[in-house]
């Protein structure tokens, strides 16, 4: 008789998470080389014993068959199949087995088969998501409850990354969040922007470990991570008020499982590193032709041939090394948890000597003193050391110069020969720098549920850390200028402590009314110090010790700094029925930078959700394709003081000694060193948010979008005092002191749109996610109507600096003259002469302007070309920037790709000034064969480099028209890109194979890094910052180069 059973699978804390794990392990255990299981049949072996063939179907609580749903037997999950199109399934078994059944999106089943055939399995959709619980600030939520804006990263979704810091990890993964990685230097850092530029000054993110805020975010192991979140409006940022106003980034680290066995993780890593573009720099034949055309000639360049060829790009760069290995063990008892991880990265740069290390290790542990009681430690310690000396690109270099003598000692630059350049593979070996710090991060807290929900946690940090910059620059005497030897020594300390308490309430009244109510106390204690010393004169090269200098004159510098800060914050979180949030936050801040009448600010923030799902007419609609709709809204103000010096209220004197009244002796005295402002004030910045969430397909498809405002008010700025008010500071009176003085308003506004869809076809799992934000951002108020602000530039280029900022424009516009083409004609030049000899001038710009030079825009009318016609030439700031990241699974294979790009900006590529003309002493690219009129070319798309001035006997004169020295439209480019920043091809090999020899699971991949950059930019990558928003988006020729990496990996689970 054929016996059948029905199963539903209901309550429970079983969570998606689980669910998805499950299958993921369903599908990866079946044995990927082996004969496959199709939908349908058997995978069995024949020589077990006591088998039997069950048959069934899944399906859902509707009664609508599931397919492509695992049945694995769960104590060998080597035998296994999937349901078909009809939920049907066949499987041979051994007697006394359990089946695990999972499908996405539903609660996983396990169920004895006994003496049944045939089963009928219903699968009940999970409510509630585990990855769903979201960390805040001083607690956890469920994102189902959040009313505010806050993205969600995993570990899984950055552990393969080869990232050095956590706004690296970030890049193209949270939309508002622009990550920029500086430059290619080894163990370089990011800028991280979110949500538009808020302050001339900037405002840089909090990061927050484990509930507690730190000042660094590069220097910790991201195999550590279990969790970042990062909120990006007032709504849960205000609890952290003053500290927040760049957002917050929360993030959590691993901690082990109770009543789990160890395990063990092991992952290495080994890559490549090379430059991901380059100038093609002249070689000597080539260099000697373009000299010799602008007019320069030696004796030595007579006959090219005989003369060096040396690529000083080959001599100074190659490929560098970077490795990274993890150990990790992770386990507990019933009342007892653990997490113990050590870690070495190291990353040889792509320069010779330059390097990156980092030594870490982490424990976390949890212990479960009785029901009500839970205390534990969390501690990291880091030791870093790095090489960070490196050589400009190699402009200033000439390339008929040896790099060695023929005895082997380095090559100096030829008799004869003007070049105010060096040898830089000899500045190379003879500058040596170690840099190294420690730091120790730890906290102890206390949980203690007093009565049932009420708790207690009182958390105490501290952070510790010190170092030394040790850097000897032995005397080189190879170049033009030679230099003596100087010795340079620099250490400091830095010590913080923070006392964190917070009590929290939560009740639900009458089943629909839930409350939860947390008050909070924070202190914050630092001390800095820092002692730099110089010396000159040793008698031996890299010495180790100052006594050993020859000379009695040694200058040192230090000093001593301290901190307080002291909070009061809390909390209210209510939702009735489930369906109607509210979250109310406010933090009193003080700190010793204001002076007693603005001490203290204030920050609120008040937000509202909907849960449009969980209405009765909702459910009532019996719909499959929608699964919930929250719209939410926030409002909030947050603080910012990180412009402003401690005690920015109080004066503050310096001996002097350099005043004389007769002419003949010194007198010694004081002098105030700062313009003092007691009226000084917070920055602050309200902000509104409007957001939308929606989850369809059975939580298959997500979607997230997000209006947001964000108003500056009361900028931070430092305000030169003139000398005229006697305040100066040493060691040059003539240096200006500064005024700390609240200004005007920045405005940003902007939109977010994130979209997630993650689905599985039989054993093929896969998700793609993509997300868009826009910012705009305008000066609304600088204080006065033509106040502004300039930054950037640089030599080569002359004239007013590249970037301004000024009311009614975005941050850091670019500035400069405006074009119109090239001069094509000489009748043109001709009538732009006699126009400017109308209004009284000479030349329309230059004497020797003229057919081939750029044509500059006479915007005033006024017939000259000066700095009176600069204009607003560019906007570095994206109109859209973008990311898409794209996860594939089939059989053990994996395959993962991260895309990231920006769109609608501009870059003032600074660099042509050497890739397109002739710098005095250095070399330029073979790029400079396309100026007009230069080497037998006539007119071309390029302007000229050089004239030949006529009524001076034909002699050359370089850049005559200063195409490549005044800041014009000409140096902005389209700065768009779309990179291809991350791709991994993953294999993990069947368990039933890895079990063996003890393996749980092993893992091996290979990894590209910045393998791809679709841009029109004409610098070597568009991807770079400055942490200076008022002098951003300008390229210079010296940015150290972006590099590609192409790594392999391994991950062992014992």
């Amino acid at each position: 008789m054929r016996k059948e059973a029905t199963f539903i699978s209901f309550g429970g804390q079983t969570r998606r998470t689980a669910g998805l794990v499950l299958l993921l392990l369903a599908c990866l255990s079946l044995p990927a080389l082996a004969d496959g299981v199709t939908p349908g049949s058997a995978s069995a072996k024949e020589d077990q014993p006591a088998r039997r063939t069950v048959t069934g179907t899944v399906t859902d609580a509707q009664g609508n068959p599931l397919t492509g749903a695992a049945i694995v037997v769960s104590d060998s999950t080597s035998i296994g199949t999937l349901s078909d199109e009809k939920g049907a399934f066949r499987l041979t078994v051994p007697a006394r087995s359990t089946l695990l059944v999972s499908f996405l999106g539903y609660k996983s089943l396990k169920l004895p088969v006994l003496n049944r055939e045939r089963l009928k399995i219903v699968l009940e959709e999970e409510a509630e998501q585990m990855e769903d619980v979201i960390v805040v600030g001083y607690g956890t939520q469920e994102k189902s409850d959040l009313t505010g804006s806050i993205a969600s990263i995993k570990a899984d979704d950055i552990k393969e990354l080869p990232a050095r810091s956590v706004a690296e990890a970030l890049q193209g993964k949270v939309a508002g969040v622009m990550v920029s990685k500086t430059d290619g230097k080894p163990g370089s850092g990011s800028d991280i922007v979110i949500r538009g530029v808020g302050s001339i000054n900037g405002l840089n993110p909090l990061f927050v470990i484990d509930g507690v805020a730190v000042d660094n975010n590069s220097n910790y192991n991201l195999n550590d991570i279990a969790s970042i979140e990062v909120i990006k409006d007032a709504s849960a940022a205000a609890i952290y008020g003053s500290r927040a106003a760049g957002g917050v980034v929360l993030i959590t680290t691993k901690k082990g499982s109770y009543n789990t066995k160890a395990q063990v993780s092991f992952t290495s890593r080994v890559g490549i590193r090379r430059m991901a573009d380059r100038y093609d720099l002249l070689g000597t034949a080539d260099y000697i032709r373009v000299k010799q055309e602008l007019g320069e000639n030696y004796p030595l360049w007579s006959d090219p041939s005989k003369l060096p060829d040396t690529d000083w790009y080959d001599e100074i760069y190659r490929d560098g090394v970077e490795q990274s290995y993890n150990l990790s063990v992770t386990g507990g008892s019933e009342k007892f948890r653990y997490y113990l991880s050590g870690a070495y990265e190291r990353e040889n740069g792509i320069q010779k000597n330059n390097y990156w290390e980092r030594i870490s290790a982490r424990l976390n542990v949890d212990y479960k003193m009785n029901k009500a009681v839970t205390v534990g430690t969390r501690i990291y310690l880091a030791r870093l050391r790095s090489n960070p000396y490196t050589e400009s690109y190699p402009w200033i270099t000439i390339p008929y110069m040896s790099v060695y003598n023929p005895d082997g000692t380095f090559a100096a630059v030829p008799e004869g020969v003007d070049f105010s350049g060096g040898n830089p593979v000899a500045n190379i070996a003879k500058n040596h720098q170690k840099v190294s710090d420690l730091m120790t991060n730890a906290d102890l807290y206390f949980d203690w549920e007093i009565v049932k929900g009420l708790k207690l946690n009182v958390t105490g940090a501290a952070q510790l850390g010190g170092g030394y910059d040790d850097y000897y620059a032995e005397a080189n005497d190879l170049g033009r200028s030679p230099s003596k030897d100087s010795y340079n020594k620099g250490l400091n300390y830095a010590e913080q402590y923070t006392f964190t308490s917070t009590l929290t309430y939560g009740r639900v009244f009458g089943k629909k009314h839930n409350f939860k109510i947390m008050v909070g106390y924070e202190a914050k204690s630092a001390q800095y110090a820092d002692l730099s010393a110089t010396a000159t004169d040793f008698p031996v090269d890299n010495p180790l010790s100052f006594a050993l200098s020859t000379n009695a004159n040694k200058t040192a510098s230090g000093a001593l700094s301290e901190d307080r800060f002291l909070s009061q914050f809390s909390r209210l979180n209510y939702s009735f029925d489930n369906r109607y949030l509210l979250t109310v936050n406010v933090r009193r801040d003080g700190s010793p930078k204001f002076g007693p009448k603005n001490r203290w600010g204030v920050f609120p923030s008040v937000s509202v959700g909907w849960k449009i799902s969980e209405e009765p007419f909702f459910k009532r609609w019996n719909q499959e394709w929608l699964t919930s709709v929250k719209p939410r809204f926030s409002w909030g103000i947050l603080g910012n003081d990180q412009a402003l010096n401690n005690f920015s209220y109080l004066m503050a004197f310096q001996n002097v000694t350099n005043h004389s009244f007769d002419g003949n002796s010194s007198v010694g005295g004081y002098n105030n060193i700062k313009v003092i402002n007691e009226d000084i004030k917070w920055e602050s910045i309200y902000n509104t948010n409007v957001g939308l969430d929606l989850e369809l397909f059975r939580h298959r498809l997500a979607i997230s979008f997000d209006y947001y405002q964000r108003i500056t008010k009361n900028m931070i700025y430092a305000m030169s005092a003139p000398n005229s008010s006697g305040i100066t500071q040493m060691p040059s009176l003539t240096t200006m002191s500064t005024m700390p003085v609240n200004i005007g308003r920045i405005d940003n506004k902007g939109w977010e749109l994130l979209v997630t869809y993650r689905n599985n076809i039989g054993y093929f799992n896969y998700a793609i996610s993509g997300n868009v934000s826009q910012n705009r951002n305008r000066v609304v108020d600088l204080g006065l109507p033509t106040a502004y602000i300039y930054g950037g530039g640089g030599w080569p280029n002359t004239g007013l600096s590249p970037c301004k900022t000024v009311n009614g424009q975005p941050i850091s516009q670019f500035w400069g003259l405006q074009t119109d083409g090239m001069i094509t004609s000489q009748e043109e030049i001709d009538a732009l002469n006699r126009n400017a000899q109308a209004h009284g001038h000479d030349y329309y710009h230059q004497r020797l302007t003229g057919v081939g030079d750029l044509k500059y825009v006479d915007r005033n009318g006024d017939g000259i070309i000066n700095d009176e016609d600069c204009t607003f030439i560019g906007n570095p700031w994206p109109t859209v920037q973008y990311g898409f990241n794209i996860s594939l699974e089939y059989k053990g294979i994996d395959f993962t790709a991260d895309f990231t790009g920006v769109a609608g900006n501009d870059v003032m590529n600074l660099a042509k000034s050497f890739t397109q003309s002739v710098q005095q002493g250095a070399n330029t690219s073979t790029e400079v064969f396309r100026a007009s009129y230069f080497l037998g070319n006539g007119l071309t798309d390029r302007p000229r480099i050089m004239a030949f001035d006529r009524d001076n006997g034909n002699a050359p004169v370089k850049d005559p028209n200063y195409n490549y020295q005044r800041y014009s439209d000409y140096f902005v480019e389209d700065g768009s890109y779309l990179k291809l920043k991350n791709v991994t091809l993953g294999y993990t090999l069947p368990r039933e194979w890895t079990r063996k020899v003890k393996i749980d699971r092993l893992r091996i991949y290979v990894t590209g890094s910045n393998l791809l950059t679709f841009t029109k930019f004409s610098g070597l990558d568009p991807e770079f910052s400055t942490t200076a928003k008022t002098a951003y988006g300008v390229y210079y020729n010296n940015t150290y180069p972006q590099t590609r990496m192409i790594s392999f990996g391994l991950d062992i689970n014992f």
